[in-house]
């Protein structure tokens, strides 16, 4: 009886270990298999691999599951594409027999799994995977797990290091979020070059590209998250969120062709502590020169940082009252003048002309630096 016990427990245990390798995220559905045809009917956040691995791409409307539209595929088995669940979608080309038995079978093959990565991430992250008490109406999203796309909530969530990333459209406004982060802490995260979309958002979620619904973020930290190249920006303070805190602790960001963090919230403040910037920078940071509705002051706290190539750290808008304080900063072969440290713009309304510079200034009332705060190395 005893040894019957005991084979039926490592029989049990086999059958978990079998279903511990998912073809779709957590907080995923599958809608089509490899080779098949699928659709969204929005903007949507869509995994494409197997065996917890995936390739991710924001894509609206019909497409192919397969190696050519995601860039890659894991290899020893079929692939699945699958969005968050709740996504609006369907898959065509292929008969409604299929769809439903692929789903099943997905079902089997993965629950034990999802059950299993839902429990560690909640205790881990003590996260909530209720969308009924997230602040944006609508959202249906994954909530408080590592997955692109989702929605950080005030709680405290440690990624491990995992690698989180949708695509890049270069400079386009209109990309999603890779993670909006509202009232809560990211921390140990690795967001992929070519996977920076618009970045993080900070207090800026909404449906769609997150512009929609200004909700505002109160404290945002972004603990140890590594851009191995910027896309759009790292990430943002967006316009309309006001009294915004973003806190950068650790990390590092390569590459970015216009700025690494944007904080374009009027009485927001961006803290940078202990942060490391390679490749080509052209700004650490910038106050928004022409938003709609712009105004300020706003805020910029930058201590030990460390950069290669930056055209400017950081520019603010001294008609506006912002501030930016700096310390600490080492600057690949710094000398004075080249690269500005800190310079002073006019901000405009979005329409009314292109925002100007009057120049870099030292221990002014927009500039608290000075020219021993900035060494060479």
């Amino acid at each position: 009886m005893h040894v019957s016990k005991l084979a039926l427990g490592f029989a049990a245990f086999a059958l978990i270990g079998t279903a511990s390798a998912a073809n779709r995220p957590s907080g995923y559905v599958t809608i089509c298999s490899e080779g098949k045809t699928c659709s969204v009917d929005t903007t949507t956040n869509v995994a494409f691999g197997r065996a917890d691995k995936f390739f991710y791409k924001s894509i609206s409307g019909s497409f192919a599951c397969n190696e050519a539209t995601f860039g890659g595929r894991i290899a020893g088995g079929v692939n699945e594409c699958s969005v968050p669940s709740g996504s609006a979608s369907s898959s065509s080309k292929s008969s409604a027999a299929s769809s439903a038995s692929s789903s099943v079978a997905s079902s089997a093959a993965s629950s034990a799994a999802s059950s299993k990565s839902s429990v560690a991430s909640s205790a881990a992250s003590s996260a909530t995977s209720s969308n009924a008490s997230v602040p944006i109406p609508g959202w249906t999203g994954p909530v408080n797990v590592c997955e692109p796309g989702a929605l950080v909530y005030n709680t405290t969530l440690d990624c491990g290091g995992k690698r989180i990333g949708l695509a890049c459209a270069g400079s386009s406004e209109t990309q999603p979020a890779v993670m909006t982060v509202i009232n809560a802490t990211l921390k140990n995260v690795v967001i992929p070059a070519g996977g920076g979309s618009d970045g993080i958002h900070c207090g800026w979620g909404s449906l769609g590209n997150g512009r929609g619904t200004n909700v505002q973020g109160g404290t945002c930290n972004l603990e140890n998250v590594v851009w191995e190249a910027v896309c759009e920006d790292a990430a943002s303070i967006g316009n309309g969120q006001k009294g915004t805190v973003m806190n950068i602790k650790g990390g590092s960001a390569a590459n970015a062709s216009d700025k690494v963090f944007q904080n374009n919230g009027i009485n927001s403040t961006l803290n940078v502590d202990n942060f490391t910037t390679t490749g080509s920078i052209g700004k650490l940071s910038r106050a928004c020169g022409d938003c709609t509705d712009n105004g300020g002051p706003r805020f910029f706290n930058i201590n030990n940082v460390k950069m290669e190539k930056v055209s400017t750290v950081i520019g603010v808008n001294s008609n506006y009252g912002d501030k930016a304080t700096l310390r600490n900063i080492q600057i690949k072969g710094y000398k004075a003048g080249s690269p500005k440290v800190c310079v002073t713009y006019v901000g405009v309304q979005k329409g009314n002309g292109s925002s100007s510079s009057i120049g870099e200034e030292w221990n002014s009332a927009s500039c608290d630096v000075s020219k021993t705060d900035v060494t060479s190395y």
